[in-house]
């Protein structure tokens, strides 16, 4: 309650500047009947349908008919409708509305005995409110004078249409039309699937900010969109968003009656900031005069936790680092990576025989964050078998290998190129036969 009443009196000095008070006054006095409208102060947005009730306390006693007459300035309320769907009173003896002059009359009676209560309702009124209003006085008056027989009265039940009405409560109702000011520092920062909001507060007729997300583009409305938030504080982590899709977000601040300011707008792009880890394992398996099988454990989308999102193995014939990365060729085809902890392997061909390359890798994510280069390793590729180069592995190849047997001279035999040609050389040759 004292928040609320806080920031009525917030929004009523920032209109006016000055001091003011809002309850309705009592005319009259409350020895007898009284009636009064509820409730009798309060706020109300310029646009917006509120209603207020009319009441009637008559003071212990029964009662017959009861007259509410009141007027009100045209310019800043308009009547929608009367209501005695919930009146106590079950008949209808005037119904009268006058907008032009802004003047109301009802009239409803009860047979005898009548009725007897403390707050019983005699009609509703459904209001619009124009413009805006912060009255210094009662704007939504009683027609009344006490004994008076054609103004509001309260008439009792003895048959000689006493009239005991004593007293009225005005209403004094304020309208608000105004919107607060916009949230201010509106900001987004991007996180792994998320994005982090943060803004400033208005200090005057605000109660809260509401805050909408698209991804086509920035909400136009406060009901145009996701909402994300709704509440009156000033940050806000928004979470399971796709990585790598950019985000558009509005903030509307309101005040206490759903004012919204105009909107202040931030976008941004969530995004995974953890690189996967560096794979320390790459290894040879095998390998031939043309091709050579790789094996590596995979690592994870962030560090060593999920599963990356993909592979850049790359070679070269001169030892691979970071300043010549991107000049290295990149081998095809380099598998969809394991969850973390699995064994992955590749095989790259179209090598050249009896040359010696080197071979590195790294892990992607999804967002694009790169591991670190992995161990380097290197091999040389076995001569090819073929010879005489007639594009044939055959019983021709064979003789030369036997012409060179044993010889420790490095001669083209020497097909693993270990200094030797022996029965290792015969085998890779037997493997390439055709």
């Amino acid at each position: 309650m004292f928040n609320k009443i806080t920031v009525i009196l917030a929004i009523i000095i920032s209109l006016l500047t000055i001091p003011l008070f809002s309850q309705a006054d009592l005319v009259g006095n409350t020895n007898n009947a009284v009636l009064s409208f509820s409730p009798d102060y309060g706020i109300y947005r310029v646009g917006g349908t509120f209603s207020v009730d009319i009441l009637v306390d008559t003071h212990g006693q029964n009662v017959v008919v009861v007259a509410a007459y009141f007027s009100y300035n045209p310019n800043i309320f308009e009547v929608v409708s009367i209501d005695a769907s919930n009146s106590v009173f079950t008949m209808e003896a005037e119904n009268v509305t006058d907008p032009a002059n802004g003047i109301v009359k009802i009239s409803r009676g009860s047979p005898s005995p009548g009725v007897n209560t403390t707050s019983g309702n005699v009609a509703t009124i459904n209001l619009r409110g124009l413009t805006n209003s912060i009255p210094s006085s009662d704007n939504i008056t009683f027609d009344f004078a006490a004994g008076a027989t054609n103004e509001s009265n309260v008439i009792l039940d003895d048959g000689l249409g006493t009239d005991i009405l004593s007293g009225v409560y005005n209403a004094r109702l304020t309208l608000d039309g105004t919107a607060p000011a916009n949230v201010s520092n509106f900001s987004a920062a991007s996180g792994d699937s998320s994005i982090s909001l943060s803004w400033t507060n208005p200090t005057v007729d605000f109660n809260g900010v509401i805050i909408l997300r698209k991804t086509d583009g920035y909400p136009t409305s406060p009901t145009d969109g996701t909402i994300v938030y709704d509440d009156s504080g000033t940050s806000y982590m928004d979470t399971g968003l796709a990585n790598g899709l950019t985000y558009y977000y509005t903030a509307f601040s309101r005040d206490i009656v759903l004012n919204y300011s105009s909107g202040v707008q931030v976008s941004a792009m969530s995004q995974d900031g953890i690189a996967p880890a560096t794979i320390n394992n790459l290894a040879v398996s095998s390998f031939t005069s043309n091709s050579v099988t790789l094996t590596w454990t995979a690592v994870g989308d962030d560090g060593n936790s999920g599963t990356a999102a993909g592979y850049d193995l790359r070679y070269s014939t001169s030892l691979i680092i970071s300043s010549n990365w991107n000049s290295a060729s990149q081998a095809s085809g380099e598998p969809a990576p394991k969850a973390s902890g699995n064994s992955e392997s590749m095989t790259v061909s179209g090598l050249s025989d009896g040359t010696t390359y080197y071979f590195t890798i790294r892990a992607i994510d999804e967002s694009g964050n790169n591991s670190g280069l992995s161990n380097v390793v290197s091999l040389t590729t076995y001569r090819k078998s073929d010879l005489n180069r007639d594009n044939y592995v055959n019983s021709v190849d064979f003789g030369i290998l036997m012409s060179y047997w044993g010889s420790s001279s490095r001669p083209t035999a020497d097909i693993n190129q270990d200094g030797y040609v022996n029965s290792v050389d015969f085998g890779i040759m037997m493997s390439q036969w055709r």
